[in-house]
């Protein structure tokens, strides 16, 4: 292992100088029977990461994403998000089945007035709360957001100028909305410790050799640091770099890495190279055991990418589905997939046994 995502490390930070003994131990309980579940066959501890996709609208229409088109199909087919309460009650099934934080996303989760509302209700819960954003009304919403309790926020930014994100987002001033909401965010936070605030970009063979400026652009703007994840193609079709340009902006990452500016763990960043070069992860992948995603028609997914191409694990009510069978047989499915090096899962698998000390695939026993 080459360090830990700095997102995880702002977490064991902030509870060891709150002196929070308790939490610290509750972390590493859930690192060890996480750890351990997939040689049992079941979660043994809650999932460290639930995702909320509240909903698949979004004021954008970027290049890599096809939710808008997934909300638009929704709709004529009569199928309506859940409402306040309906996605409050995800949230206490989350915390039920013994989730450690939850990240609010979409589409763009600032869309749903109800947000700060659900917001609140992960705090209130002992949730750690995240936000991912295109920036979209966080500048004139952001005391709002801050009063949820929001630990952290991710901020998508694919260029260090207009031509280059814009041209991503597919749409002309996203780029300056962007830099607003990170102006926003770093003044209304003014000297207190969080939340933490990242700028999150996809490299793509049209950005990868701006990777460097991406960070200045974003830290000069406010964001503590920026993250980084080699695009994915869920049938966009997406042209691969020239090894070059990226080597070239990986070196530059490490640099900046060095220097506290880059959320990636290096073993990550090491990653990357092979995801361009379209070859499967060499990690065993716990995401079945160390997360959950629900979207705002309440259907669950065992991984993000699974929720990117629509294959459920099944619907709520969440805490009896979590150790069901179907879920059983879904994470004997996916014991040996390495499809993906989507950050969130990629950054957890880094963290817990690899090689000679991961699960062995077959492992997995389905519940009766």
């Amino acid at each position: 292992m080459k360090g830990l995502r700095r997102q995880y490390t702002d977490i064991l930070r902030d509870r060891a100088l709150a002196g929070d003994v308790a939490s610290l131990l509750q972390h590493g309980m859930r690192f060890i029977g996480t750890a351990l579940g997939p040689r049992r066959g079941r979660p043994l501890v809650g999932p460290a990461l639930g995702t909320l996709v509240v909903t698949y609208r979004c004021d954008l229409r970027c290049v890599v994403c096809d939710l808008p088109a997934r909300a638009a199909a929704r709709r004529r087919a009569g199928d309506l998000e859940l409402d306040t309460e309906g996605l409050r009650q995800v949230l206490r099934d989350m915390k039920a089945i013994g989730t450690a934080g939850v990240g609010f996303t979409g589409g763009e989760p600032m869309l749903r007035p109800d947000l700060p509302e659900l917001m609140r209700e992960a705090t209130r819960l002992g949730l750690h709360g995240h936000l991912n954003t295109d920036g979209f009304r966080v500048a004139e919403r952001v005391d709002d957001l801050l009063a949820t309790g929001v630990r952290s926020i991710n901020l998508s930014l694919d260029g260090p100028d207009a031509a280059t994100h814009d041209a991503a987002r597919r749409k002309a001033g996203s780029f300056e909305t962007v830099l607003g909401a990170l102006r926003a965010l770093r003044e209304a936070r003014g000297t207190r410790r969080g939340p933490q605030i990242t700028a999150v970009t996809v490299l793509t063979a049209r950005n990868v050799h701006r990777a460097a400026d991406v960070v200045r652009v974003a830290t000069e703007a406010g964001a503590d640091r920026v993250g980084v994840i080699p695009v994915h193609d869920f049938g966009q079709g997406e042209d691969a770099p020239e090894p070059a340009a990226v080597q070239r902006a990986l070196d530059d990452l490490a640099d900046l890495h060095a220097r506290g500016l880059v959320d990636n763990s290096t073993g990550y960043l090491d990653l990357i190279p092979r995801a361009f070069r379209g070859e499967p992860s060499p990690l065993y992948c716990y995401a079945p055991y160390a997360s959950v995603v629900v979207d705002c028609y309440g259907e669950v997914f065992p991984c993000f990418p699974l929720m990117e191409r629509n294959e459920p694990v099944g619907r709520i009510p969440l805490v009896p589905l979590w150790r069901s069978k179907a879920y059983a047989e879904a994470r004997r499915e996916l014991e040996s997939c390495t499809a993906c090096l989507w950050n969130c899962h990629t950054e957890m698998n880094l963290a817990l046994p690899q090689g000679r000390l991961a699960p062995r695939p077959g492992a997995v026993e389905v519940a009766s």
